[in-house]
């Protein structure tokens, strides 16, 4: 266990200590592991509360998220609303229009109808006397 730390052997690791006995030599190692620990030690701690600062920190935003959710709930509703408002008076306008035109068709072919009745009882007269003079 002692040679996989950091995926670092053994071999390696003596070697490291025997290169820090030579640089440092075996007065100072004690303050270096002193110096060492100690930084560990702070790093552990600022770790500690940026974790602590974020947890604190997480309701709020959750907080500011579901009011904005709420927000755009309600403004999308709003535009789903007059949508179908929109759309139903459009709708209605749509089929009055038709309806109006549908009339004015009829009418209008009934008029038609009228007119061609005449022309043709017209022409049925002219051709019956034509031919009762003949």
């Amino acid at each position: 266990m002692f040679g996989i730390i950091l995926f670092i052997s053994g071999q390696e690791i003596i070697f490291a200590v025997l290169i820090a006995l030579l640089l440092f030599g075996s007065k100072e190692i004690p303050k270096l592991a002193r110096t060492f620990g100690k930084g560990m030690k702070e790093f552990r701690k600022a770790t500690e509360d940026i974790k602590r600062e974020f947890e604190n920190s997480t309701p709020d935003v959750m907080e500011d998220f579901k009011e904005i959710k709420k927000n755009l709930s309600k403004d999308v509703n709003e535009i789903k609303q007059n949508l179908t408002k929109d759309a139903s008076e459009i709708s209605r306008n749509l089929k009055k229009d038709v309806n109006d035109i549908r009339q004015n068709l009829t009418k209008d072919a009934n008029e038609i109808n009228k007119n061609l009745a005449k022309e043709t009882d017209k022409v049925k007269k002219g051709v019956k006397k034509d031919l009762d003079i003949s």
